[in-house]
């Protein structure tokens, strides 16, 4: 594996919006734009984004380059110093873009001109990170019998602490992925006491009782055990995604935003509202199984190791494509109810651990599908190892290793994954079909001894 980046170029038409700081004095210009991109596609997607956030108006493709991006070396530009600057710049920073002017006629300005430029949008980083702590630190009950006996919220741990947390951390630190606004994802150590993992999703009372089966014993596995692990991922998730909820909705209130910031957080308020909205009838589908103590309503596939654990995870997914670049349902179709499957990391005895794949009756059309993908490509002798790293790297956030581990990576393999995480969760790129296909061989090397199916 190689981990350098690929470098997009393209370029576009431009004149000033009613916003633009240099409206008075700018007719029109262009643009050169340096986009690091797995995609052409993604790399057009997101320099348009950009352009427009900086308020200038896309009039075309600039007919004087391609009609289209076109991947570029620094070699192929290394007789240009503005040109390698920009080029560096986008490695570093993911996009860099030159703005060419013409001015208007009075200006005394008689060339094609590089503009220093300032957009009208500024984020308030400050106030959104203080308005998402607020959030993080607002606790409620997620227990179906919720109310005056939740008197204590707790910091409820989404990942074991005692079995599974402990079982690889260093000095009490694991490595864990954060969001850095300049940055994008960046993995640093977080203690396994009060940091990783946790959410304020229980009561004390209720999360005692409730998890007991699974935070003192180890799986072995019980219906009971499989149905608990997937409900708390889907917990933590309904928290987390409550609260992102209301985070783009303070931003949306607070924010004097131009078109293209607009365009982009109604998007996001739209996505996440309607995941809220299937969390919800995924919650309420477990808590009637959960109050009449119909556990066999829980359906799963746990692959058993005997190697040590060097990831702990916990998350769910939406199962978009399948293992084999087909379409299970269709995300974008807000008018229908998706069906959901949970992962979780799971210390069994005799220094095993499982990997757990589990969803309720109620999903068992796509995620037997998902399945048997996943069979169907174990058969076709695709590393399972592999396979199942790529999932959770692919779509779970809630996720931690091992430091030794994470620090003996290849500087190409610690690349290759948070390229990856990040593909995923950026909004200006767009969910390829086959991703669970390639992608992410050979860093983990697991190997798993038995599988067990109910």
């Amino acid at each position: 594996m190689s981990n350098k980046p690929k470098i997009f170029l393209l370029s576009f038409e431009i004149v000033p919006t009613a916003d633009n700081q240099s409206k008075s004095i700018v007719e029109s210009g262009y643009t050169i734009c340096l986009v690091c991109s797995e995609y052409p596609e993604d790399a057009y997607r997101k320099a348009k984004f950009f352009v427009e956030k900086a308020d200038w108006k896309i009039i075309k493709m600039n007919e004087d380059f391609p009609p289209f991006p076109i991947e570029v070396t620094e070699e192929a530009l290394s007789e240009n110093t503005e040109n390698l600057r920009l080029y560096r710049s986008a490695q570093e920073k993911g996009i860099a873009i030159d703005y060419i002017v013409a001015a208007k006629e009075g200006t005394g300005i008689q060339k094609p001109t590089m503009l220093p430029h300032k957009p009208s949008y500024q984020f308030d980083l400050n106030n959104s990170l203080k308005r998402q702590k607020q959030l993080s630190d607002k606790g409620r009950c997620l227990h179906y019998e919720n109310g005056e006996v939740c008197n204590e919220v707790i910091n409820a741990h989404s990942i074991q602490k005692s079995q599974a947390l402990s079982a690889i951390a260093e000095n009490g630190h694991v490595y864990m992925p954060l969001g850095d606004i300049n940055k994008g994802i960046i993995y640093k150590k977080r203690g396994i006491e009060k940091q990783a993992s946790t959410f304020l999703g229980f009561c004390k009372k209720h999360d005692n009782q409730l998890f007991e089966p699974i935070d003192n014993l180890p799986l072995i596995p019980t219906e009971q055990q499989v149905f608990l692990y997937a409900y708390r991922s889907l917990c933590r998730e309904l928290f987390v995604k409550q609260n992102a909820k209301d985070s783009i909705d303070f931003v949306i209130e607070t924010t004097q935003a131009n078109k293209a910031i607009k365009e982009l957080n109604a998007g996001i308020k739209i996505g996440t509202e309607f995941s809220l909205k299937q969390l919800k009838i995924h919650k309420q589908h477990y808590d009637d199984s959960l109050k009449n103590k119909r556990y066999s309503d829980i359906q799963y596939t746990l692959f058993i190791s005997k190697q040590k654990p060097n990831v702990v995870f916990s998350g769910l997914l939406l199962p978009d494509f399948d293992f084999s670049g087909r379409t299970l349902q269709d995300l974008g179709n807000h008018a229908s109810n998706l069906e959901l499957i949970t992962m979780c990391f799971a210390p069994m005895n005799n220094d095993e651990w499982g990997f757990l794949l589990a969803w309720h009756k109620t999903s068992s059309k796509v995620c037997k599908e998902f399945m048997g993908s996943l069979a169907t490509r174990i058969s076709q002798s695709s590393n399972v190892g592999d396979l199942l790293f790529r999932l959770i790297i692919s779509n779970c956030e809630n996720i931690a290793f091992a430091p030794t581990w994470w620090d003996g990576l290849t500087e190409d393999a610690r690349t290759h994954i948070k390229q990856r995480a990040e593909s995923m969760v950026n909004m200006l790129t767009l969910v390829k079909s086959d991703y669970l296909m390639t992608g992410l061989e050979g860093i983990v090397n697991w190997e798993f001894t038995n599988v067990i199916c109910n």
